[in-house]
């Protein structure tokens, strides 16, 4: 058997200086498809053209000079086959006289395909052989077009029948919280003991594959360490850090990413990239996942409850989901703040609300300045360190308890469903207007009733569902050891809930105690807030 063509090298090979087919015999070709092929090694595929090939030598139709041939593309979903379709063009095009499948679910899975085909071939003369079959479907007589047809619908249904099976194991596997399998979610996997063995070169050939044994995880179990880290961001978020500043503590303390920890390579498009560690988007996902409370899901619902322990509970996990819902969030990137009171310690000189930033001066020092011109100049370590000083002793007292805010109830279920409530009816005001049922005045007054009290909802969730920063300390015995296991983010939230941080001019002056250059005032006590029912 000679050299195989790929359906373009032969018509490449077969056209005239002029772009023209010379007069000759048309093509045998064959098709070749493969819905699945993780290794990208082709086999499946190369073993249907062979036994094309011995069908095409049994009824002497001479040797296959092209093959169209679909490797791990589904012929089910609706993709879009490309060689399937360079193939319809060179048959409509007088190219091919025979078309040799090895089955007739490889050519099709859906009836309506089916059609097309056959008056394509019937049109231009093309005679179909399967492999399968062990013959030639007759397209010109009625029974042959019915077996074609009656071959693809047998496999549609298998196809079919196919994913129902494995939809009914997963959602089975979702009701008994069993893991579907899949990459490891961030928080889960126990080590079970036991190991199995993975090739880590599947598209080397067979006699070169490396294997090497790796553990068995219990995915339905927490992997404390990552389900501590998930608590860790639950609480800052609640307590208003910044998602920013969450993400730099993650990389500060070098906490790795579920593909950085297990060595897993991602990729996207079948190409290989480097991970970018911790985003907004990751930190979202895990925190607000059914799956983070301990629910079991399939097809993105909630399909049994307490499944499994529950990382979070499911009042923190639906107030992180108010959090994030909440339009007012800043969500654009800018710069982090790596010291404690950079852009809100305000600037004594200009007493204006300017805020201050830290800079270099001219011996490389970091001094706070101010952002309009530059007063100060405290070096910034310095200034933290007389800002911990005062706020470790204000927490120290023992009627720190008096620094948490009073509950109040609020029926949290409750308005969540009035927020869904209104914006439905902002959408119903938009299309009466468009079908002239209102007029605008009035569409926009309604418009904008549902705007305010949407706003005034969202405010009353936000205090319900957020945690004061000062939480850990009423239960704390050392403020100072409390203090130092926070992330500068919570640090950040105390520091702006207790005091105000004013920082004068040194005035040229040298030596000057940092006590002189650092004002705190103590903030007014916080105002009572409402929790959730």
């Amino acid at each position: 058997m000679g050299k195989r063509q790929t359906a373009a090298e032969q018509s490449a090979t077969s056209m005239g200086a002029h772009g023209t087919t010379p007069e000759q015999a048309r093509w045998i070709v064959d098709y070749t498809r493969k819905s699945l092929d993780k290794t990208k090694t082709g086999d499946g595929v190369n073993s249907q053209h062979e036994e094309n090939q011995e069908l095409a030598d049994e009824f002497d139709l001479g040797e296959i000079r092209a093959t169209y041939s679909d490797n791990d593309v589904s012929a089910y979903q609706d993709v879009e086959r490309p060689e399937y379709l360079r193939m319809l063009a060179d048959m409509q095009a007088g190219k091919i006289g025979a078309v040799i499948i090895w089955h007739a679910k490889r050519l099709h899975r859906k009836v309506e395909e089916v059609t097309q085909f056959i008056k394509i071939a019937r049109a231009h003369k093309v005679r179909l052989f399967s492999v399968a079959r062990g013959g030639e479907y007759n397209l010109n007589k009625p029974q042959g077009r019915r077996d074609l047809i009656n071959d693809t619908n047998e496999g549609e249904y298998e196809s079919g029948e196919r994913g129902e099976r494995v939809a009914l194991a997963r959602k089975r596997q979702a009701r008994n919280g069993d893991f579907g399998g899949g990459v490891r979610p961030f928080g889960w996997g126990v080590d079970t003991g036991r190991v199995r063995s993975v090739c880590v070169n599947p598209k080397a050939p067979t006699m070169e594959r490396v294997y090497e044994d790796r553990p068995v995880l219990d995915k339905s179990r927490h992997n404390e360490a990552e389900a501590a880290e998930i608590r860790r961001w639950a609480k800052d978020l609640l307590a208003g850090v910044p998602m920013d500043q969450v993400i730099r503590d993650l990389t500060k303390r070098g906490v790795k990413t579920v593909s950085q920890a297990d060595g897993r390579t991602v990729k996207r498009n079948g190409k290989v990239v480097e991970t970018q560690g911790w985003s907004a988007r990751s930190i979202k996902q895990i925190l607000t996942h059914p799956r983070t409370s301990g629910h079991s899901v399939y097809n993105g619902k909630i399909i049994r409850r307490d499944a499994y322990d529950a990382i979070l509970p499911e009042d923190t996990r639906q107030a992180l989901i108010t959090l994030f819902a909440d339009p007012a969030r800043k969500t654009s990137p800018g710069n982090t703040p790596k010291w404690l009171v950079s852009l809100t310690a305000l600037c004594g000189q200009c007493d204006d609300g300017t805020v201050c930033t830290v800079r270099n001066n001219s011996q490389g020092e970091p001094v706070y300045r101010c952002r309009a011109k530059g007063h100060c100049m405290a070096k910034a370590a310095d200034v933290d360190a007389r800002v911990e000083r005062v706020v470790i002793k204000r927490l120290s007292r023992g009627d720190v308890h008096d620094l948490l805010p009073a509950n109040v109830e609020a029926d949290i279920p409750a308005l969540r469903q009035e927020i869904v409530t209104l914006n439905q009816a902002k959408k119903n005001a938009a299309r009466k207007l468009t079908l002239g049922m209102w007029d605008e005045e009035t569409a926009d007054e309604a418009i904008a009733t549902a705007i305010g009290r949407i706003a005034e909802i969202r405010e009353i969730l936000r205090q319900a569902t957020s945690d004061s920063p000062l939480a850990e300390f009423a239960a704390s015995d050392d403020a100072q050891r409390t203090w130092d296991g926070l992330s500068l983010g919570r640090k950040r939230e105390i520091i702006k809930l207790l005091v105000t941080v004013t920082l004068l001019p040194l005035r040229r002056r040298r030596n000057v105690p940092i006590s002189e250059c650092v004002k705190t005032t103590p903030n007014k006590p916080p105002q009572p807030r409402t929790r959730a029912a």
